[in-house]
């Protein structure tokens, strides 16, 4: 076959892909068998292949300590021989996202958030900024708690595609973070502003992705090139935010023994309800849930794991949060499935 007609008729078949489609047809360049090439029939026991079977993402959303429903999710979909091709994450979800690519599975998951089980172990990540002109942490020990399991590896050495989400500080662009060193992409992702200082990667300052992107699936859909995407967003709408703080007890209504702990609790306690950190994170999600109702809407399944009893940073009760992502992805199985016997694009 004449290539210009071979490289033309490439591009008239990826058409939402184009540059890609060119790039693998240039002179000296090996081109790489791709998922959706024909030629790779299903096996002799009938197994559906990737190259049989749409590309599938998986987008995890911010959500503070809510994001440990992600864990659940994915326990679920191994358990089930769910397979996904690629992962992108924002904040807790680039958290998440970041240890299973690695190689980390559903179980090793579980036990990382284990870790985590006294409120003093969640404190032993706060490293105090003494002067907080930028942010109140520094983020060197929850630097440390990810190189622990992470190392140095880089998105290259991961077992899967990875995306995360970050925002660049000067003019609050969203990035897509993929090259490089995972650690410090996740740290960008889980910046808080005002709460974590901005972290500085390859000379640029980054805050949370959340603030542009608290649910990456466009990104799954142009820059990994997924058929189809799965979503799960932990984020609670406006109306169950409004809820679940107004079912807030406030110190005059506990028990008399109560009161003295409870307003102990807020003069001391950066993340009691109301002080500095609960607002400053109560802000920003303020915009994410704004945001994140429009990404949801791009992804061929949502799945919402919202504990709406949870606060942000109530990493010790991780099992209900595990729990919480394994019923929903329970209840979503035969929506996800149908999506193994949609036809790849072509």
């Amino acid at each position: 076959m004449n290539p210009m007609k071979a490289a033309i008729d490439t591009l008239v078949k990826t058409a939402r892909r184009p540059v890609s489609a060119l790039r693998d047809w240039l002179p000296g360049r090996e081109r790489p068998e791709t998922p959706d090439e024909p030629g790779n029939p299903p096996n002799a026991d009938g197994v559906v292949t990737p190259a049989t079977r749409p590309r599938i993402g998986l987008a995890l959303s911010a959500g503070g300590a809510k994001g440990l429903a992600h864990i659940g999710v994915i326990q679920v979909l191994e358990e089930n021989g769910i397979p996904v091709d690629a992962v992108s994450g924002t904040s807790m979800g680039a958290y998440v996202g970041a240890m299973w690519a690695a190689g980390q599975n559903g179980d090793q998951l579980e036990e990382l958030a284990a870790s985590m089980r006294e409120t003093r172990d969640l404190w032993s990540l706060v490293d105090p900024v003494l002067f907080p002109r930028r942010g109140f942490i520094r983020g060197v020990k929850i630097e440390q708690r990810l190189r622990a399991t992470l190392g140095d590896a880089t998105f290259a050495d991961l077992k899967r595609p990875l995306y995360l989400m970050a925002t660049e500080f000067e003019g609050f662009r969203s990035r897509t973070l993929c090259e490089g060193d995972v650690v410090s992409a996740v740290l960008a992702s889980l910046a808080i502003p005002g709460i974590v200082v901005p972290v500085t990667r390859d000379g640029v300052e980054y805050v949370d992705g959340g603030v542009c992107d608290p649910l990456p699936v466009s990104v799954l859909r142009n820059a990994a090139g997924m058929d189809r995407v799965i979503a799960v967003n932990v984020l609670p709408t406006v109306e169950e935010f409004y809820l679940s703080r107004k079912k807030m007890t406030d110190c005059p209504a506990l028990p008399l023994w109560k009161q003295p702990l409870c307003w102990l609790n807020k003069q001391v306690n950066w993340f009691a309800r109301g002080n500095i950190l609960d607002t400053l994170r109560s802000a920003a999600m303020a915009a994410q849930m704004q945001i994140v109702e429009q990404s949801a809407v791009l992804a061929d399944v949502t799945l919402r794991p919202v504990d709406q009893a949870a606060r942000w940073h109530d990493y010790t009760n991780y099992r209900r949060y595990i729990e919480v992502g394994r019923e929903v992805a329970t209840e979503a199985l035969p929506r996800i499935q149908v999506l193994l016997n949609a036809k790849p694009h072509q």
